[in-house]
């Protein structure tokens, strides 16, 4: 019977495993920690650079803390600053103070540990102080001693390492207040990068380590069993509807009804195809292939490098099979503001030559697309000659690239100021800052075109932000972009799954269309094989380096192209495109080599060979989306830790609060293990991308008070509410509807605010209580107890509520804290844990729970294996994306040959009967099912390895 049930219940097995008597372990209390990053203290006030020149003031804070990071090569190569920041005080600094409010749990014995920059052979001391009601201030001296040994490899490279030290302090279980101080001149800065509170007297971190939670332990045991014997929660999945006690409907359904919904197929311009377009910025187009020479390379490209541009000329001038550029798909992008190709000549008034040359060359061919890049350049007149030239092509303009930023354009910081200094809501602040963005957009084109061109000139904007892409995404659709991307890069907390899940369910409900901004960064480094481009130099260590050896290498590259290209990219910008080509060796034994495709041309290179022999990619299938407020602002690597990436000018408001925690918590939990992956020394893809539990199974949508941009909601059987959201009463009924036709909704307590939300007819609640046990009543047979952090619950009361509700999870009083009830033909959820943290504003585990059930029976297609995998619906066939990261740890500089002890062999289950297997990157290899009417097969990814499985 033992055995049976943990069988049975696959997400009791770590608890089980843990604690052979359960009531031994409800008796012991469970560790508590607060993870508390520096930069989400009060009191920061600028900038610190502690590796900065001291001449220009980087060094200097003036009376405060200054925000740091995200850090350099130093940081970078020691595993990363958590959560992308830190802070910073100048060496003469001796009043500066950073503090935070934090809820202890409970009383006793607690260890206080800080990350901070040790520096070789000099102190920088600091102090952390607890203030709590009616006690003296319990006060913490680090950094006097050297913790990190003074010739240390760190500390002999930068002069400085990151190291742990810790103290111990008696604390009461009541409000707290933590500050960090600076009160004393030292020899060089003080840099903090986060704090830890916690009673586990066994917590050691290394490098950016967190104390375990149960959370934490019942995540990783869905991976090693018991995700496949949840009962689904869910009312209904893409087939139809779920029953209820838990049958085995979904290896039985019939693939025939299946619903695919029409709002998710991809989008791309024109609806003819992906396109990759091309930066032309290095290579003279009038003179190459826009020249009049038979013998020139008849296909846009470019070279930076002299002599390979010559020898590769030489080569490949005059024919019709040039690798990479002969592709159909490669579309000419320039460099300049608007239609800056067709700018004309101040005297003549005429369009210059480059421009009529291209244009003649659009002519030519009809079928082919144009874009613009306009990163840092100033812009020049388009005259009127050129804005007749730009109108007759403008239908093939794919549109202007914008690297890391929302366009190029700046409102004057006090215009912003005061136009948001009144904003109490998110909602508010966008409503403030949209004008102002707007009108500063419409007047740089205003500048270049002397006239508007369009009553809405941002249409043709592709804002590509890495920092920033969550918070604008939807703002951006907003603003009436067409086209919204993704600058892709390994280390910006990049997560790619969590930011497609964002940018793709935001293209969706606008019917916009998604790009990625190619480049290959890690930090300060980026990979380049090119002489032009190269910083190779030793010394340049201390700032950027960009060679063959730096940035995220090739793996990150592999698996960046054909992930972004399944999840449904519309087009590519390629950022570099200048060292695809390249004559490696030199002038020693090797000798130099003739012309060839460089590592990354050969990667594109087989890219577009393969994705030309299998143009059908399909459409990701998501069937779970995070509901978020358009104006959520949340991004989880911002450059200033406050909402929109502070873009409103207001850094000491709209900091972090338990929205964002909310938001980093709950899809931390949908993309486990994104958490334990980041807190290792960060390589080219461990942050990037994760093998997560459930795969890549979700979408981000957005609630707004325009309440037609919904019309993608009821695509999705599950719907879960994210962070804090403002609703309307049109909301509200919108989202009651929602539920009404079918769909299963998940709400927490205190997330949910304005008339809207009333509609929703949850059920009353009673005073808040304290408690840090809990049964989870749906999955059945068991009720044993369970231990957990300290959490608040505000009790359920289901006896008064109206409708049949059922509890889901109690507390050891009884005290039913989650519960659902049928509406029509959906259900509703609701969690009346706050946010669904525990008091130290980590995930309660029931969170986790409900992400598990929700997410059961979902998908025609699941994936038994660690490695990130997506599902595409395609004609006729279905496309597994299955990318193995283990076994190919990329720092920032350098290179490291491939672990394959690290395979990993997965399993794909289908509810469908599979006619043939294959690997479009593998087209030789058989994968042979174990029988007739097979519903499952196994294959071994290598480890850093790719494979694009078609089934039929």
């Amino acid at each position: 019977m033992f055995f049976f049930r943990i069988i049975r219940l696959g997400w009791q097995i770590p608890f089980l495993v843990m604690n052979i008597a359960i009531a031994a372990a409800v008796q012991a209390d469970e560790p508590e920690s607060l993870w508390l990053e520096a930069e989400h203290f009060t009191g920061i006030k600028g900038y610190c650079w502690p590796m900065g020149d001291d001449s220009r003031e980087m060094r200097k804070t003036n009376g405060y803390w200054g925000l740091s990071g995200p850090g350099w090569a130093a940081e970078w190569n020691q595993g990363g600053e958590s959560g992308f920041m830190s802070i910073a005080a100048g060496s003469d600094e001796q009043q500066a103070v950073a503090s935070r409010s934090v809820s202890i749990p409970r009383a006793g014995t607690w260890y206080v540990w800080v990350r901070y920059a040790d520096w070789r052979e000099q102190s920088e001391q600091f102090e952390i102080g607890i203030r709590q009601d009616g006690q003296a201030e319990k006060l913490s001296s680090f950094g006097k001693l050297a913790r990190i040994e003074e010739d240390n490899e760190m500390k002999l490279y930068w002069d400085w390492a990151f190291a742990w030290d810790r103290a111990t302090v008696e604390l009461t279980n009541q409000e707290a207040e933590i500050r960090i101080i600076a009160s004393q001149i030292q020899p060089v800065p003080r840099q903090i990068d986060v704090v830890v509170i916690t009673t586990d007297s066994n917590f050691r971190p290394r490098t950016k380590e967190q104390p375990t939670t149960e959370t934490r332990k019942l995540l990783e045991s869905l991976r090693t069993g018991g995700m496949r014997e949840l009962r689904p929660l869910a009312r209904r999945n893409l087939f139809g509807a779920i029953n209820a006690e838990f049958a085995n409907d979904h290896q039985q359904a019939n693939m025939a009804t299946f619903n695919f919904p029409e709002l998710w197929r991809t989008r791309t311009f024109r609806d003819s195809g992906f396109i990759y377009l091309w930066n032309m910025t290095h290579t003279d187009a009038l003179t190459t292939w826009l020249g009049d020479s038979p013998d020139r390379v008849k296909f846009p490209y470019n070279i930076i490098d002299p002599e390979t541009r010559m020898e590769f000329e030489s080569v490949y001038g005059g024919r019709d099979d040039v690798p990479i550029f002969s592709d159909p798909r490669i579309t000419p992008t320039f460099h300049g503001v608007g239609a800056g190709i067709f700018a004309t000549d101040p005297t003549t008034g005429e369009v210059l030559p480059t421009g009529q040359r291209f244009a003649n060359w659009l002519d030519q061919h009809p079928d082919r697309s144009w874009g613009m890049m306009m990163n840092y350049h100033p812009g020049a007149k388009v005259g009127p000659a050129g804005v007749a030239m730009f109108e007759k092509y403008r239908a093939r303009y794919a549109g202007s690239i914008a690297g890391e930023s929302l366009g190029y354009f700046y409102p004057e910081a006090p215009a912003m100021q005061a136009a948001t200094a009144s904003s109490q809501t998110r909602r508010q602040l966008v409503e403030a800052f949209e004008p102002l963005s707007l009108a500063a957009n419409a007047e740089k084109y205003r500048a270049v075109y002397d006239r508007d061109l369009d009553s809405n000139p941002y249409a043709d904007v592709i804002a590509c932000h890495s920092v920033g892409s969550m918070a604008f995404a939807p703002v951006c659709f907003r603003w009436g972009a067409r086209t919204v991307g993704y600058e892709s890069a390994a280390s910006t907390s990049g997560l790619l799954g969590m930011r497609w899940a964002c940018m793709r369910g935001a293209a969706r409900q606008n019917e916009g269309l998604t790009a990625t901004y190619r480049s290959c960064n890690f930090g300060d480094s980026s990979t380049i094989f090119s002489q032009g481009s190269s910083f190779s130099g030793p010394q340049n260590i201390l700032d950027n380096y960009y060679s063959v050896y730096s940035g995220a290498g090739m793996t990150w590259y592999k698996f960046d192209i054909w992930y972004q290209y399944m999840a449904g990219s519309s087009m590519f910008y390629h950022e570099q495109g200048f060292d695809e080509f390249w004559k490696p060796g030199g002038t020693t034994a090797a000798g130099k080599k003739p012309v060839q495709l460089s590592p990354k041309g050969k990667l594109v290179d087989r890219f577009l060979r393969v994705t030309t022999e299998h143009p059908d990619r399909g459409s990701p299938v998501t069937p779970v989306a995070f509901l978020m407020d358009y104006a959520h602002g949340w991004e989880p690597a911002s450059f200033w830790p406050n909402s929109f990436v502070n873009w409103h000018q207001q850094p000491d408001r709209f900091l972090h609060s338990d929205h964002e925690q909310m938001l980093q918590q709950w899809l931390w939990a949908a993309w486990h293990p994104i958490g334990p992956e980041s807190e290792k020394p960060i390589t080219g893809v461990n942050e990037v991308f994760v093998p997560g539990i459930f795969g890549d199974i979700f979408d981000c949508v957005f609630a707004t008070t325009d309440v037609d941009r919904w019309k993608t909601i009821d695509t999705y059987p599950v719907v879960i509410a994210l962070g804090e959201i403002e609703l309307t009463a049109a909301e509200g009924q919108r989202l009651n509807e929602y539920v009404n036709r079918g769909g299963t909704l998940l709400v927490s307590a205190r997330q949910l605010t304005g008339p809207g939300a009333e509609l929703l007819n949850l059920p009353p609640t009673s005073e808040k209580r304290r408690a840090n046990t809990f049964r989870w009543t749906w999955n059945s047979t068991s009720n044993d107890l369970q231990s957990c952090a300290m959490f608040d619950c505000i009790p359920v009361q289901l006896e008064s509520a109206a409708g049949a509700w059922q509890s889901l999870a109690e507390t050891e009083a009884g005290d039913s804290f989650c519960a659902c009830a049928d509406r029509e033909a959906g259900r509703i959820i609701v969690l009346s844990v706050p946010h669904g943290l525990t008091i130290s504003r980590a995930l309660h585990p029931v969170s986790a729970l409900l992400l598990a059930h929700l997410s059961r029976q979902q998908m025609p297609i699941e994936v038994d294996g660690e490695v990130q995998w997506l599902v595409n619906r395609g004609d006729g066939a279905w496309y597994v994306t299955l990318l193995n990261p283990a076994g190919q740890g990329k720092p920032q500089q350098g290179i490291l040959p491939t672990d394959y002890r690290q395979n990993k062999t997965v399993t794909l289950r289908t509810c469908f009967a599979l006619q043939s297997v294959s690997d479009w990157l593998a087209p030789d290899e058989s994968f042979p099912t174990d029988q007739d009417n097979a519903q499952q097969v196994t294959i071994t990814v290598p480890a850093g390895g790719v494979r694009i499985m078609q089934l039929k």
